[in-house]
């Protein structure tokens, strides 16, 4: 079943929205999307959706997501306040978290790999 860009858009703004009502009737203190993708995950996994009914609206999603955080963290930057608060411990703890997220991410792909029998080298 190969749905189109739009329609496929559609389904995933149809989870935000299932998201979003989940947590107004059940008052989550999660943000919807987050609830929304959650349900999506469930429904991927357990097979009741495809993830071809999805996939590419949601790659091209993945790819321009970057640009989405580029003016926000800019205006961060050249606010006066921002600057105030960035002091060198802010500044270490930042790139420490980083660093760690980083190598997590990159050990968990890394096992994933091995455990699926691919080479991950």
């Amino acid at each position: 079943m190969n749905l189109s860009w739009f329609l496929q858009l559609l389904i995933i703004l149809g989870f935000l929205i299932l998201g979003r009502g989940i947590v107004t009737v059940f008052h989550l203190p999660l943000p919807s999307s987050v609830v929304g993708m959650l349900v999506l995950f469930i429904f991927l996994l357990t097979g009741i959706m495809k993830l071809e009914w999805i996939e590419k609206a949601s790659t091209f999603q993945l790819k321009h997501l970057t640009l989405l955080f580029i003016p926000p963290i800019v205006s961060l930057f050249l606010s006066s306040s921002f600057q105030e608060i960035i002091r060198l411990d802010v500044l270490a703890i930042l790139v420490v978290s980083s660093l760690c997220c980083l190598l997590g991410t990159a050990f968990a792909v890394e096992w994933y790999e091995i455990i699926k029998g691919r080479n991950a080298k």
